[in-house]
């Protein structure tokens, strides 16, 4: 019996072990990774690296979860709203905007491939009008919000 407590202890335990300790969230390794890859790009070419936008992240994962919850994938939502319009209303006051989305991949280091090999896509992660940046992830929906 004192082993089923010390074992049902541990599990709780290891499922309240906040990230700060180095546990992360699946939310929080797709967001790494994703940044990881998108500023060794940027490092490669001699810009500046991107800083995470929780605004950003904001607009990005509720876009993720419109276009999964509703099978759409477009730039443009469903109620005719722009990445700009979206990235506003959600509080972000920078410069610039730019957005990436792609469905269909499972993992980020294949959809930072898609978004490498698609010109469109690849100039936005190049462009030095961004320094700001935030992932969204819904299912196999991926969106990239960028903010300068």
């Amino acid at each position: 019996m004192k082993k089923l407590l010390l074992a049902l202890a541990l599990v709780l335990a290891i499922h309240t072990v906040p990230a700060s300790l180095g546990i992360q969230t699946a939310e929080a390794g797709y967001q790494n990774s994703l940044l990881r890859f998108h500023n060794a790009e940027r490092k490669r070419r001699n810009l500046p690296r991107f800083r995470s936008s929780g605004v950003l992240i904001k607009s990005a994962t509720d876009y993720s979860k419109v276009m999964s919850d509703n099978n759409h994938f477009d730039h443009i939502g469903l109620d005719s709203s722009t990445p700009d319009d979206r990235i506003r209303a959600a509080g972000y006051t920078g410069s610039a905007t730019g957005e990436n989305i792609a469905a269909g991949f499972t993992a980020p280091a294949l959809v930072f491939r898609g978004w490498m090999n698609s010109p469109g896509h690849r100039r936005n992660i190049r462009s030095r009008l961004f320094n700001r940046i935030g992932f969204g992830k819904t299912g196999t929906y991926w969106v990239t919000n960028f903010g300068g």
